[in-house]
């Protein structure tokens, strides 16, 4: 089984997103059998500042405007396949509809803590509907989903406060199964060097960035970390092979 796991896209107003378009050829040139997005594609920048009481500053026009841009980001991703897809069907062959797996981060919670903070909104802010505009399986924040053995997550817990444990072999050591994850701008991988009786491997990777723009808020040096997508091969019982896919690869050879 090949799957191809979407780290952090963090999408909003102003950034560029052709690199989402450089994955889509990628993904439909090699039709893995599963496509998996970590989480945080929305960014949601109009939700992420709070007052001295903690409670999120919003204004409505601006949130519409963020989730618009999510759309858009997604659309670019998509419309590779769905143009394949369309001319398959209308010459009456099979369309590639691979498994979409989208495990939701802390970046599209901020919507959900405002409506928890302003009960009143309630359907006056649309969904994100990935399943039923984009046929995502839709996976809520911090719920891991298992496919051959992986657990995939936006970030996995450690320690009674919850928090996002920081490194991969922490993963592998407070888990003991393999975790694939984002949330940190970083690229992070552990292999066991023990084999199962299984004859499997505990594998545990943090890859937490796909996008081109930079960050402010990290300024210079936080802004050179890694940034792409990954291709799993051979994925069976939590064990797997890893092509990675940078950002610039894929603007120089998938456009």
């Amino acid at each position: 089984m090949r799957i191809i796991v979407i780290p952090d896209t963090q999408v909003k107003q102003g950034v560029p997103m052709s690199h989402l378009s450089a994955l889509g050829n990628y993904i439909l040139d090699k039709k893995p059998e599963c496509i998996v997005h970590i989480g945080d594609h929305f960014d949601m920048p109009s939700l992420g500042q709070h007052n001295s009481k903690g409670h999120i500053i919003y204004e409505g026009a601006r949130i519409i405007a963020d989730m618009e841009a999510g759309w858009e980001g997604m659309e670019a991703l998509l419309s590779p396949l769905n143009k394949h897809n369309d001319i398959q069907i209308r010459s009456k062959h099979r369309p590639y509809r691979p498994r979409k797996v989208f495990c939701y981060g802390n970046h599209e919670s901020r919507r959900d803590r405002l409506l928890a903070q302003e009960p009143f909104l309630q359907g006056a802010l649309p969904n994100y509907d990935l399943n039923r505009h984009y046929g995502w399986e839709e996976h809520s924040f911090l719920s891991p989903v298992r496919i051959e053995g992986i657990n995939f997550c936006h970030y996995a817990q450690g320690g009674a406060m919850g928090r996002a444990i920081s490194r991969a072999h922490l993963i592998a050591t407070k888990k003991h199964e393999s975790w694939i994850v984002g949330h940190q701008q970083t690229f992070d991988y552990y292999i066991s060097p023990h084999v199962k009786t299984d004859g499997s491997r505990v594998q545990c990777i943090i890859a937490g960035a796909f996008y081109q723009h930079e960050e402010d808020y990290m300024q210079y040096q936080g802004n050179q970390h890694w940034r792409g997508a990954l291709m799993l091969t051979e994925v069976k019982n939590g064990s797997y092979d890893i092509v990675t896919l940078s950002v610039d690869y894929l603007l120089r050879n998938w456009l």
